[in-house]
């Protein structure tokens, strides 16, 4: 059996490449501007979320993809930003936007949602 369709390493590799992207992307999220100079919705997905939600990477709703956004339209913006600050699934806990406001998070989701 090929290693790569095994269900746990599929899962492993997608974690991995997640992790990666995290640590390659953390110097440029550290290195922004600070969070006491407030950032609107698409710099903040430019600069954090389009690192997944470009692509789909991990099971990410590809930006201005109707379709791959599913049942999660249907959430609420509170819902849908709880999600991010606190992660869920492939998504790690404040995007990869670790010095973004409630706000500016807030403002990236209606960004994204604005897209569909």
């Amino acid at each position: 059996m090929n290693i790569f369709l095994d269900y746990k390493n599929v899962n492993f590799i997608k974690l991995s490449l997640i992790f990666f992207l995290f640590i390659f992307f953390s110097e440029a999220v550290l290195t922004q501007n600070s969070s006491s100079e407030i950032r609107n919705g698409k710099n903040v997905y430019e600069i954090s979320c389009s690192v997944c939600h470009q692509a789909g990477l991990a099971g990410a709703p590809i930006f201005g993809n109707s379709s791959s956004w599913g049942e999660r339209k249907n959430k609420t913006l509170e819902e849908l930003t709880h999600s991010v600050k606190n992660g869920l699934r492939g998504m790690p806990a404040m995007g990869l936007c670790m010095n973004c406001t409630s706000s500016e998070l807030e403002e990236a989701v209606q960004y994204m949602l604005n897209a569909l």
